[in-house]
């Protein structure tokens, strides 16, 4: 699968998640190591999909989101986002490393 599909993949299942309360099928995109990290350090990262999981379940996203135009290289992905209520409004961006077809690392920036 290619980043960008695997980005759009990403962003369906977060959608779904906060719509249905359920983020298991979203859990099954990252590797076991993956990292999910936030350039707000107050949010911070964790790593491994325990911890990612355990994130998911204590401070589940609330907000449905869409993606801009995507970047792409053999291995990475990255777009611009914004919550679905407020498509002009950029909230920051989203960038995947893959590997094997799995989230390897997810980065969310401002």
């Amino acid at each position: 699968m290619k980043p960008s599909e695997l980005l759009k993949h990403y962003i369906f299942l977060h959608n779904f998640g906060v719509e249905m309360g359920d983020f298991q099928p979203l859990m099954a995109l990252f590797a076991d190591n993956a990292l999910f990290a936030f350039e707000n350090p107050r949010i911070g990262e964790f790593e491994g999909i325990e911890m990612i999981t355990g994130i998911f379940r204590r401070q589940p996203p609330t907000m449905t989101i869409i993606i801009g135009e995507i970047a792409e290289t053999a291995n990475t992905a990255r777009a611009d986002y914004a919550l679905e209520e407020k498509p002009g409004d950029r909230q920051g961006y989203i960038s995947l490393d893959i590997e094997e077809n799995k989230i390897k690392k997810l980065f969310i920036g401002l």
